[in-house]
């Protein structure tokens, strides 16, 4: 980041950059702080920074016509960003313009978990910017996490919301399978054993954690909407990934009426 400032510095004679957290307009820079001969940063860059904060009592005000929600004026250059996979935590990059302002987009990560990223990573004010990183990897992290209660209908984004979190911990568990004993294999795929576990208090072993998550997400969507609400989510989890349905099926065996 530290050479856009410097050229805008160049052209402009001053930029000011807002938190990525709280999104406010705080940090100064002009050509003071930085270095004539390197272009970069002086040393005390942050001291000067913070007196500067304290000299305009805070943030400052958006430039006149610039928007308030990321005070810029028009379209800045286009970032690429950081993303962390939700359920095996890889770290992936994706450029803001393969983010649809009106459907945002989907990654796929190499544990074939989708990584869902919402249309609100861009500033809700001009729709041109994104939102500070801090800001987007906090809304990454709640659209890829599974609701409490699920959505009855599926054109509901709850709904492909779970469907992703089933596939993810259904690939977890095929993964674990190809690394265990042909007796842990059987274990993996047994809902009364699963079942035992998951109702037990006690540590449950890596290898079949993912598995007894898969199995409690069944139990939970029987709870809260019957066989229609399992039926509408194993619909979703087909149509994003067909290969894993078939040991959903599996492991959801037992469950209400469901056979796998």
């Amino acid at each position: 980041m530290v050479p856009s400032i410097a050229r805008a510095v160049a052209q402009d004679g001053e930029r000011v950059a807002s938190c990525s957290k709280c999104e406010q307009r705080v940090f100064h820079y002009d050509a003071e702080l930085f270095c004539s001969v390197c272009r970069w940063l002086v040393p005390d860059v942050n001291d000067r920074l913070a007196e500067r904060y304290a000299a305009t009592g805070g943030a400052c005000a958006p430039d006149e016509g610039a928007c308030p929600g990321c005070r810029q004026s028009g379209a800045g250059p286009a970032v690429v960003f950081p993303v962390m996979c939700p359920e095996c935590g890889a770290s992936h990059r994706i450029s803001q313009r393969d983010v649809s302002l009106t459907t945002g987009a989907t990654l796929r990560c190499d544990c074939h978990f989708p990584i869902t990223i919402p249309t609100d990573v861009w500033c809700p004010g001009c729709r041109l910017n994104l939102r500070g990183l801090q800001k987007i990897s906090a809304l990454i992290k709640k659209a890829n996490e599974p609701d409490s209660r699920v959505g009855d209908s599926v054109k509901q984004p709850p709904l492909d919301r779970t469907a992703r979190r089933v596939i993810g911990l259904a690939c977890a568990g095929e993964r674990w399978s190809r690394t265990v004993c042909p007796a842990r294999q059987g274990q993996l795929l047994d809902g009364d054993h699963l079942d035992m576990l998951l109702f037990n208090d006690g540590q449950i072993a890596d290898w079949i954690l993912d598995q007894v998550k898969l199995r409690s997400l069944g139990h939970r969507l029987h709870r809260d909407g019957g066989m229609a609400l399992m039926a509408a989510v194993a619909q979703r989890v087909g149509a994003l990934d067909h290969g894993v349905l078939r040991l959903v099926d599996m492991v959801w065996d037992g469950i209400g009426d469901w056979q796998g």
